[in-house]
C-alpha cells in the first residue's frame, strides 16, 4: 500500500480532474430499435440484459425499443433510434414481410445490426423483385442461442455497430456488453498510456524513486488511470456522482498504484533503462490498475497482493511486446520520412538546375562581328 504521501498526491491528482463530460456520456439516451418476433427478441434481451455476479444491475431507462414481426405499419419510432437490431430465425426461409422490412431498414441508413438465430449463417434474404443487397449492416450468427460464449460475441457486434459516443451509456444500461467494454477500455488506456511514454521520452528522474519517471508525466499518466478507473465504476452501473465515490475510488488506485512498487521491482530485472523498459512499465501499470478496478466495481472483489503481482508480471510482459512494435514503427515512420524529404529536397534541387539551365535561350544574342576585310579594288 502507498504511504500516506502518496495517497495525497493521489487524492490531490483525481480531485482536480474534470469528469463534467464523462459524466454527461454517461447518461446520454439510448435508444436500440429491436425487430423480430417475440421468441427471438427474448432471447436478445436476456443476452444483453445478463448480470449474473454482476455488483450493479442496469442503471438509467431501458434503452431496447421492440417491435414485433409482423409490423403492421412502418413504424416512425424506428426512425429516432441509435441503432437498430434485427433478429431473425435463420433455420427457415424469409417471408416477404422479413425481406420486406429487412430493405426498409436498410433504407433508414441507421447502423443495423442482424443477429441469426438457430444458424451459422444469414439465409438468402435475395427473394423478391423489391430486395436489396446486404451493404451497410453488420451480421453475427447464433446456432445455439443461448451458449454462454454468444454474450461475447453479441457485445462485441453491438458496441461495433454502435457509435463511439453512446458505448458508455450502453454499457451503464447494458450489463452484458460490460466485460468487453471494460476490457477495450483498460486495453486502449494502457497503450495510450504507453503512447505517451514513447513521445516524451521521460528524460528526467525522481531520486525518490530511483526510476527514470519525471513528475510532470507521473502526473499524466496518473490522471489517464484515475480517468480510466472512473468510466469503469461508470459502466459497470456505480453512481455517478464523483465526489461521492472519491472514497470508494482511491483506494482502488491505491492499492493498485504500482509506479514504486512495480519499479522497485524490475530494476533487479532490467540492467539498463530504456525507452522500451520506460513504456512497458507505463504499459503495465495502467494494465494492472485497470484490472483492478475493474474486478472491483464487476463483483467487489479487491485483488490480493499475490493476484497484483502475476497480474503486473503478466502485464509487463505484454507492455514489453507493445512497446518494442510500437518503437519499431516509429523508427520505420522516421525513416520513410526522412526519405520522403531527402526526395523532395532533391526534386528542389533538380528544380532549381532546370530552371538555371532554361534561363540561357532567353538570353540576349550577341550580334554578328563585322567583316573587316577590304574591299578588292
Amino acid at each position: 500500500m502507498p504511504g500516506w504521501k502518496e495517497m495525497s498526491n493521489i487524492w490531490n491528482t483525481v480531485r482536480q480532474i474534470d469528469i463534467t463530460e464523462i459524466r454527461q456520456e454517461s447518461e446520454r439516451p439510448l435508444q436500440i430499435g429491436c425487430i423480430g418476433e417475440t421468441e427471438h427478441l427474448n432471447i436478445i434481451s436476456e443476452l444483453l440484459y445478463y448480470h449474473h455476479n454482476n455488483r450493479y444491475g442496469p442503471a438509467g431507462e431501458k434503452p431496447l425499443r421492440y417491435h414485433y414481426l409482423p409490423l403492421d405499419s412502418y413504424q416512425p419510432a424506428l426512425r429516432h433510434s441509435d441503432m437498430l437490431l434485427l433478429a431473425i430465425d435463420g433455420s427457415k426461409p424469409p417471408t416477404y414481410p422479413l425481406i420486406q422490412t429487412f430493405n426498409r431498414l436498410q433504407e433508414l441508413a441507421i447502423p443495423l445490426l442482424i443477429v441469426v438465430l438457430y444458424s451459422n449463417r444469414l439465409p438468402d434474404m435475395s427473394w423478391g423483385t423489391t430486395s436489396m443487397p446486404l451493404t451497410t449492416a453488420r451480421v453475427v450468427a447464433f446456432e445455439q442461442p443461448l451458449a454462454a460464449t454468444n454474450t461475447t460475441t453479441l457485445a462485441t457486434a453491438l458496441l461495433a455497430t454502435l457509435p463511439g459516443e453512446l458505448h458508455l451509456s450502453a454499457s451503464r444500461k447494458l450489463p452484458g456488453i460490460r466485460p468487453i467494454m471494460a476490457h477495450d477500455l483498460v486495453a486502449n488506456t494502457s497503450l495510450s498510456n504507453a503512447s505517451y511514454t514513447l513521445a516524451a521520452g521521460l528524460p528526467a528522474q525522481i531520486p525518490i524513486l530511483s526510476i527514470p519517471f519525471a513528475a510532470a508525466d507521473i502526473l499524466v499518466l496518473t490522471k489517464n488511470q484515475a480517468l480510466m478507473v472512473y468510466k469503469l465504476a461508470l459502466s459497470h452501473g456505480a453512481p455517478p456522482d464523483f465526489q461521492a465515490n472519491l472514497r470508494e475510488i482511491i483506494p482502488v488506485i491505491g492499492s493498485a498504484f504500482l509506479w514504486r512498487q512495480l519499479a522497485r521491482s524490475l530494476v533487479g530485472l532490467i540492467p539498463v533503462w530504456g525507452l522500451v523498459p520506460k513504456v512497458a512499465v507505463a504499459y503495465a501499470g495502467t494494465y494492472t490498475i485497470g484490472i483492478a478496478a475493474w474486478r472491483w466495481f464487476a463483483t467487489s472483489e479487491l485483488v490480493s497482493r499475490d493476484q497484483l503481482k502475476a497480474i503486473s508480471q503478466k502485464a509487463l510482459h505484454a507492455g514489453f511486446v507493445q512497446a518494442r512494435h510500437m518503437l519499431d514503427q516509429t523508427r520505420k515512420g522516421m525513416q520513410q520520412t526522412s526519405l520522403v524529404a531527402q526526395k523532395l529536397l532533391h526534386q528542389k534541387q533538380d528544380g532549381h538546375k532546370t530552371r538555371s539551365h532554361r534561363r540561357w535561350p532567353f538570353a540576349r544574342k550577341s550580334e554578328p562581328a563585322p567583316d573587316t576585310t577590304p574591299e578588292k579594288e
